[in-house]
């Protein structure tokens, strides 16, 4: 099993990124952009071979991506519906997509057989999404499936949706809280008064 590191394309949809192994070093260049119809992801190999393609095919809110592999089309892959879990069925290879937008951790099976699982990490460079891969050969389609995933779950930070929720709603409960059990008090104490 090998692991990937991709950098969140969110801040960067016309450039370039890396994907690194877990020793840094370089391995494939992600070259490309979303967001108009026939827009592509090009994933290339260091030696600047093209390996694989991933090219937008409709718009709006389910939009549906086609995968290419040595220019060959073998599959297309449509956003489903779903917040906080989603299942997504990749029609050609028959891969299954599990997992949350919420979290940004998924899971991609063939048959029962795990493919590859991402997931966010934190390193000393900031947030990346971190693949564990089975097999070599299943590496390009993967990045491309994660590149994808990351797209529609894509935020302003690069911080995981879920931790920037329970940040920012953990100081809110406790203020409203406390608040909300000052006033009871109050309100408790003037009704004995009145009495």
């Amino acid at each position: 099993m090998r692991q990937l590191y991709i950098r969140d394309r969110s801040s960067d949809l016309h450039g370039t990124t890396v994907i690194r192994d877990k020793n840094g070093k370089s391995c494939y260049l992600l070259v490309g952009k979303w967001g108009m119809r026939y827009d592509a992801l090009s994933l290339y190999a260091i030696d600047g071979a093209l390996l694989a393609e991933v090219k937008q095919l409709t718009l709006g809110l389910l939009p549906k991506f086609a995968l290419y592999v040595n220019r060959q089309r073998v599959g297309t892959i449509g956003k489903g519906l779903g917040f906080v879990q989603q299942v997504i069925y990749i029609r050609g290879i028959n891969w299954i997509v599990v997992g949350s937008p919420l979290t940004s951790r998924y899971r991609v099976f063939s048959g029962s057989h795990l493919v590859f699982s991402i997931q966010p990490v934190k390193l000393s460079s900031g947030y990346c999404h971190e693949l564990k891969i089975n097999k070599k050969e299943d590496e390009p389609l993967a990045i491309l499936i994660a590149s994808i995933l990351n797209h529609w779950a894509r935020r302003s930070e690069q911080e995981p949706l879920l931790a920037r929720l329970m940040k920012q709603r953990s100081p809110n409960l406790n203020t409203s809280m406390s608040f909300s059990i000052s006033n009871q008090l109050n309100f408790n104490c003037k009704e004995r008064r009145n009495k």
